[in-house]
């Protein structure tokens, strides 16, 4: 375990130097990413203009919403956007250089690409926080925890999804389908998934643990609201492992020899 950590504190100081030698343009980036997103705020302030209550949810809770999903989605993009790319990887059989690694191949295949656009939409999410706790009055003291058990979530979906690909070929743009639905889910008011939805948005794809439970626990204090939250996130991390180590016994290797370090 603790090998596997200095491993996974190596590749990440790999990808820090990386991205730090394109300052100029992960500051351009950054600087549409924000853009981009500041796009939604006054959607947003128009909805809750009309309808300034939806199931209990206010213009403030979605923005708390608003700001983790994208925070997450920026963190998993920074530092294992390799997730997103293992359809691909699976059918281009790319996935033989790690099996020659000594390392765990899924932290190898994860960790194997960045997406430095991550940086702005980190930026983004935590900015947007930080003006919900001022402005409204809003005490997100767990907001760094609610952040690391929306990572997890997401990037745990993004596996369970991807690990589909070791038995559906060319999965690779539905996968990516989902995964944007997936954050799409998590940034909107929980009060509109109902039914045969909300089941699906608390089970195969748990936003809800993202965002609607953590943003419920800001709200009511109840402390076993987090004590669900951070055993859905542990259990739906397993599942998503384990789901990927039982496709990798599928895998069929596209014949490539290599070493990766």
């Amino acid at each position: 375990m603790a090998g596997n950590l200095r491993f996974f504190l190596a590749l990440l100081r790999m990808t820090f130097k990386s991205a730090a030698m394109q300052r100029q343009a992960i500051l351009i980036r950054a600087g549409f990413s924000v853009i981009t997103h500041l796009i939604y705020i006054p959607v947003w302030v128009v909805i809750f203009s009309i309808a300034p209550d939806i199931g209990g949810w206010t213009l403030h809770h979605a923005m708390v919403a608003y700001g983790i999903s994208i925070a997450c989605w920026g963190f998993v993009s920074l530092i294992a956007f390799g997730l997103r790319t293992i359809p691909e990887q699976i059918d281009h059989g790319e996935l033989d250089a790690y099996l020659t690694l000594p390392k765990p191949v899924l932290l190898s295949a994860a960790i194997s690409s960045s997406r430095n656009t991550g940086v702005g939409e980190v930026l983004f999410g935590i900015g947007l926080l930080i003006f919900c706790a001022v402005h409204f009055e809003v005490d997100l003291t767990l907001a760094p925890l609610f952040v690391l058990m929306g990572s997890i979530v997401f990037a745990s979906g993004i596996l369970l999804f991807a690990s589909i690909g070791f038995w559906l070929k060319q999965f690779y743009a539905s996968a990516e389908e989902i995964y944007f639905n997936f954050n799409l889910m998590a940034s909107r008011p929980a009060p509109i998934f109902t039914g045969v939805i909300q089941v699906i948005a608390l089970t195969l794809i748990p936003v809800g643990l993202m965002t609607h439970i953590p943003i419920e626990y800001v709200f009511s204090h109840r402390l076993m609201l987090l004590g669900y939250s951070l055993a859905g996130v542990a259990g739906y991390a397993a599942l998503a492992v384990s789901l990927f180590y039982l496709g990798l016994r599928h895998y069929e290797s596209g014949n490539r020899f290599g070493v990766r370090g």
